[in-house]
C-alpha cells in the first residue's frame, strides 16, 4: 500500500486488505514452520549419532560438501531475516488497518457537515443512557434544538450559507452544554442533546444559557441575518422507549414553535415535558431567520 498514513480506505477495501493480510500471515507461518523443520532435523542428527555418522560418510564422498553446508546455513540466515522483515511489515499493515477501522467507525457516527455526532450515534447513546438511568436510578433529559425558518433561510441566502449557519449552531451548542452531554445532529436543521444525570430544571438552565449565548453571537458582528432557535425538552421516565422520549421532546418543541408563529395550543401536561423558551436573540432585522 502506498502512503498508508494518508490513505482513507472504503469499508469494502478494508475487508479486502484484511483478507490479504490473513493470507500473508498464513504464508509466513508456513515458512516459519519449514525453517523450524530444518533446524529440528539438524538437532535430530546431533542427538542420534548413527544418523550423524551416516551423513558424514555421505558428505565425505561429496567434493563440494563444505560449500553445500555453508550455502544451507546462509539460506537459513537469509530466510530468517526475510521472515523478520515480513513480520514487521505485517505488524505495520495490521496497525494501519486498525487505524482505518477506527476512522471508518468514527465517520459512521459523525455528521460530515458539522463534525458532531449523527443520528445513529444519538439512537445508540440514548438507548444506552436510558438503560443506565434505569440501572442506577438517575435522571436523564433530552433537549431538541430547532433552527427557526431554516428552509426559508436557505431560499434567501443559499445552501452554502445555510450550511455555515448549521456549523455555527453546532459550535454554540458545544460551547453551551457540558462535556458529559452528547450533542448530536438529529436531522436537517434539528439537533438533539442527551443530558445524563439531568432533570428538567437543570435542562431549562442550560437552554436559558443557550439563549443568552445566541444573543451575544447575533450582536457580535454586523450580519444581515440573525439565528433563532426553538427548544423542546423531555425527561426520561422508567418504561419509556427511545421513541417515547423523543416524541415527548418533539411535542414540547412544537408547542413553542406554534406559540412563536402566533398559534395558541394548550401546554403539555405530561410530566416528561418541560416549558422551555424559544430564542430569537439580537435586534429585529428584515432578513431575520423566522417562520
Amino acid at each position: 500500500m502506498d502512503n498508508p498514513q494518508t490513505q482513507a480506505l472504503l469499508p469494502e477495501q478494508l475487508e479486502t486488505e484484511i483478507r490479504k493480510l490473513d493470507w500473508r500471515d498464513l504464508q509466513l507461518w508456513c515458512l516459519g514452520g519449514f525453517v523450524l523443520l530444518v533446524v529440528a532435523a539438524g538437532f535430530l542428527s546431533l542427538l542420534i549419532p548413527e544418523v550423524l555418522w551416516q551423513a558424514q560418510s555421505v558428505l565425505a564422498r561429496q567434493p563440494d560438501a563444505p560449500q553445500l553446508v555453508f550455502g544451507l546455513i546462509m539460506l537459513l540466515i537469509l530466510l530468517n531475516i526475510y521472515l523478520f522483515q515480513q513480520r514487521r511489515l505485517l505488524l505495520r499493515t495490521r496497525q494501519f488497518l486498525i487505524t482505518q477501522l477506527q476512522i471508518a467507525e468514527r465517520n459512521a457516527r459523525t455528521d460530515a457537515l458539522t463534525g458532531i455526532f449523527n443520528r445513529r450515534f444519538m439512537q445508540e447513546t440514548l438507548t444506552r443512557e436510558m438503560a443506565r438511568a434505569d440501572r442506577i436510578k438517575s435522571k436523564l433529559s433530552i433537549v431538541l434544538v430547532d433552527v427557526d425558518g431554516f428552509k426559508d433561510f436557505n431560499t434567501r441566502f443559499g445552501h452554502l450559507t445555510g450550511d455555515q449557519v448549521l456549523i455555527e449552531v453546532s459550535g454554540l451548542l458545544q460551547k453551551n452544554f457540558r462535556a458529559s452531554d452528547f450533542i448530536t445532529r438529529f436531522g436537517g436543521d434539528e439537533f438533539a442533546v442527551i443530558m445524563p444525570d439531568t432533570d428538567l430544571i437543570q435542562a431549562m438552565v442550560s437552554v436559558d444559557r443557550l439563549g443568552r449565548l445566541i444573543e451575544r453571537w447575533n450582536g457580535r458582528e454586523n450580519r444581515e441575518f440573525a439565528i433563532s432557535v426553538s427548544c423542546g425538552a423531555a425527561l426520561y421516565l422508567q418504561g419509556m422507549t427511545p421513541d417515547d422520549i423523543l416524541r415527548a421532546a418533539d411535542a414540547d418543541l412544537y408547542v413553542h414553535k406554534a406559540s412563536r408563529s402566533g398559534s395558541h395550543l394548550p401546554a403539555t401536561s405530561d410530566a416528561a415535558t418541560g416549558t422551555l423558551p424559544s430564542y430569537a436573540g439580537g435586534k429585529d432585522r428584515l432578513t431575520r431567520v423566522l417562520l
